[in-house]
């Protein structure tokens, strides 16, 4: 299928409407659509599709074709692609998934989406514990980039140990000392943690980001207070669950009978 030019920016411009033309389609028509669209563009197509076509239609496509869906969408919309994609499949998408991506995607699929895990920020600096100061202090002289970073300090299998704090790298006396000896043994929030109650810790009084860490201890990425308070009031996405789709399927049974009605008898 070889889509007009006019029908493809119709369905990025109006997505909403685009999927209303596409209720009365059969699911194999509307996979061929969504795989010749862009996959931004079909990403917030199919967040508007009833859920029981978008189940059915997550279920269908080529894994990549999910990974570039999911990778393609903007926040909501990939909250919603990910609610309705059934989790036997999470792993074969991240591996159709391109390389640099499959660690976003792993994160997305495995922690709900306001956990600490989601809400992680990768904007950090990350140093082996066994990096002598000096070496560090100049490898970061070095970077042009001098915005202040939070500089997490990890061992050998990437788990968390600690803050480095820059004052103390930079100190005269820790000059010959490896970071992990000089870092702030700072307690990392867990990554399945929701955003309320992360709020709840002592260590903001002092840290303006904290690390957020996996189940392995492995660094997830850090979070700032900012961010927290900013989803930490929020409602929490709609659930997908089997008596929406049922919902739908009588809510969808009712319209077309009205419309075959219409059909027989005319409009009123």
């Amino acid at each position: 299928m070889t889509l007009d030019p006019l029908i493809m920016e119709f369905a990025r411009s109006r997505p909403r409407e685009m999927a209303v033309q596409m209720s009365t389609h059969e699911l194999p028509e509307l996979r061929e659509f969504v795989t010749e669209l862009p996959a931004d563009t079909a990403a917030a197509l199919s967040t508007h599709l009833s859920s029981w076509q978008l189940t059915g239609l997550l279920e269908t496509l080529p894994p990549e074709r999910v990974a570039e869906l999911l990778i393609a969408a903007e926040t909501d919309a990939a909250v919603a692609l990910v609610a309705h994609l059934q989790e036997s499949r999470y792993e074969s998408v991240i591996e159709a998934a391109p390389e640099a991506s499959r660690a976003a995607l792993y994160q997305m699929l495995h922690f709900p989406s306001h956990t600490l895990a989601a809400l992680a920020s990768v904007d950090f600096i990350r140093v082996a514990d066994d990096t002598v100061c000096r070496d560090f202090c100049e490898g970061l002289s070095d970077n042009a980039d001098t915005s202040p970073t939070t500089v997490l300090v990890v061992d050998d299998g990437g788990r968390y140990k600690g803050i480095l704090n820059l004052r103390a790298a930079y100190a005269r006396k820790n000059k010959g000392r490896e970071v992990g000896l000089v870092a702030d043994p700072v307690e990392a929030l867990s990554g399945l943690t929701d955003a309320a109650t992360a709020l709840g810790s002592r260590q903001w009084a002092d840290y303006a980001e904290l690390p957020v860490v996996d189940q392995q201890q492995r660094v997830i990425g850090v979070i700032s207070r900012a961010a927290l308070e900013r989803v930490a009031g929020e409602a929490r996405p709609g659930e997908f669950s089997l008596e929406k789709v049922v919902s739908e399927l009588a809510s969808g049974y009712i319209n077309t009978c009205g419309r075959m009605m219409e059909s027989l008898i005319g409009r009123p």
